[in-house]
């Protein structure tokens, strides 16, 4: 090595391509946004969705949830193609109006980090909504998490069905006739769900505080049969999720710790999940 090639980093030892995936809402308006990206690093692959649903939701409305569907739809027939093919040569859309981008080859430490490279250079409308500044007031984060503790039971059906009659439960728990809904109670054990939602944080972080401080009244309050065990369950992405900005990484991170700090204080334990079916999964075995 010459003295000029130590002034210089190393290239990632990780070789491969991607490729974007676009969907025309309108088919033949022309107009064309980022739904997926597709990675490939030798015998290895990864299809995953570029744009987040919560844009999605800002975009469409009450059509993002079928628009999210369909984008589900042509991620699970990618990566059924890539499996069986090895290849898109022959791929067909299951829907109409979506289109495979040309193959830009790429470097990166690992296949996850060519899929980054991919969401930078081919979604920015997923990039630019994470780091975009929103209101402290924004209700949407409310609306994310209900959808989230439904989730949550819907996952259940399939785990125990015999625990969906103790979600969205009502306690009094002063001396008025107003009463306070908690996620879920069976027993001596009960729960409140939480959603980081990355594009939200700070309206996110509020909304968890206020579910905190309604299993610390629980906790503490006079009922003489209440349960022995409190826990907040977190939504979050993984924090390896390509679709992530560093700056969005961070800011989990740093709002998890708060978020353990105060429950903690209050003997509240924590537990975060990355899907549905990981949050009634830990449910499932707390109750057994």
């Amino acid at each position: 090595m010459n003295s000029l090639d130590s002034l210089f980093p190393a290239l990632p030892e990780t070789t491969g391509c991607w490729r974007p995936v676009y969907l025309e809402p309108i088919v033949g308006s022309g107009e064309k946004i980022s739904i997926a990206v597709i990675g490939v690093s030798g015998k290895s692959y990864k299809v995953i969705q570029s744009v987040r649903n919560e844009l999605l939701d800002c975009l469409y409305g009450k059509q993002a949830e079928n628009i999210s569907s369909m984008i589900t739809w042509v991620i699970e027939s990618l990566n059924n193609q890539l499996r069986l093919k090895g290849s898109l040569e022959e791929w067909e859309s299951p829907i109409t109006g979506v289109e495979i981008g040309a193959e830009t080859t790429a470097r990166g430490s690992n296949i996850d980090d060519i899929l980054r490279q991919a969401i930078r250079f081919s979604a920015s409308l997923s990039t630019l909504s994470l780091d975009a500044e929103r209101s402290d007031d924004d209700e949407q984060p409310k609306k994310y998490t209900e959808h989230w503790a439904r989730s949550i039971s819907t996952a259940m059906v399939d785990i125990n069905p015999q625990l969906l009659s103790s979600f969205g439960k009502k306690v009094q728990l002063g001396e008025t006739n107003l009463l306070t809904s908690f996620g879920f109670i069976y027993g001596e054990y009960t729960a409140n769900f939480g959603l980081l939602v990355p594009s939200r944080l700070s309206a996110s972080l509020n909304n968890v505080k206020a579910k905190l401080l309604d299993l610390e009244t629980f906790k503490k309050s006079s009922l003489g049969v209440k349960p022995n065990s409190y826990e907040v369950i977190i939504g979050s992405p993984s924090l390896k999720d390509p679709t992530l900005t560093s700056k969005s990484v961070k800011k989990i991170r740093d709002n998890f710790t708060l978020i353990e700090e105060i429950a903690h204080a209050e003997n509240i334990n924590v537990y975060r999940a990355e899907s549905a079916e990981e949050a009634a999964n830990h449910i499932n075995e707390q109750v057994a």
